[in-house]
């Protein structure tokens, strides 16, 4: 008889940016391999699906479920959110982080959105150190 163990979750708090971040980060390496993040985010069965897109999947449900009070704390008027994800998703968060950084060098001629771009590469790089130091 198996019994399934459940994964060893981290607790990490993200402001709404980071969140975003994330998501949008995993969604252009989805894309990339030539998946719909659309038919993803609809997934339930995630024994089924490969490794990036079970994860992208996990991703998805958990944030949906982030309206929830039990998910949110307010720190000095600042709203965060409270997000588990599972020690083996981490590492394909990072990688899918990692990827960004590399797609906004690529992009760094492009003059259109520089300061954004600029704000948001700061944000990906300080993601990717917060997750590489979770145990």
């Amino acid at each position: 008889m198996a019994f399934d163990v459940p994964p060893l979750l981290a607790e990490v708090v993200l402001s709404g940016p980071e969140v975003v971040a994330v998501e949008r980060a995993l969604a252009a390496v989805v894309e990339k391999s030539g998946l719909s993040v659309d038919d993803l985010a609809l997934a339930t069965d995630f024994a089924s699906l490969d490794l990036l897109p079970a994860v992208y999947a996990r991703w998805e449900q958990h944030v949906r479920r982030l309206d929830s009070s039990s998910c949110g704390l307010s720190v000095d008027g600042h709203g965060l959110l409270v997000v588990s994800v599972s020690l083996p998703d981490v590492q394909v968060l990072v990688m899918a982080l990692k990827a960004r950084l590399v797609d906004f060098s690529i992009q760094a001629g492009d003059e259109d959105g520089e300061g954004y771009r600029d704000q948001e590469f700061k944000l990906v790089a300080m993601l990717i150190a917060r997750f590489e130091g979770l145990p």
